[in-house]
């Protein structure tokens, strides 16, 4: 899996954040957010945002508000 292009700018404000480079963890499968494994994906919608954001599904969940976390 690839991660989507971001300006340089971008990715070192992104990885200053979370602390880990997101397009890294996102070539190794793990989660820019938690560290965890990011395999499973409720569909094609969150593959796509784990590209962009590199959040696993548990994550995305969290974040965006599904209501069985």
């Amino acid at each position: 899996m690839k991660a989507t292009t971001k300006d340089s700018y971008i990715e070192s404000l992104l990885t200053a954040i979370s602390g880990r480079d997101r397009a890294q963890c996102v070539a190794e499968r793990s989660c820019t957010c938690c560290g965890g494994a990011a395999y499973y994906f409720d569909g094609k919608l969150s593959e796509k945002e784990y590209t962009i954001s590199g959040m696993c599904q548990y994550c995305q969940d969290v974040v965006f508000g599904n209501e069985d976390n």
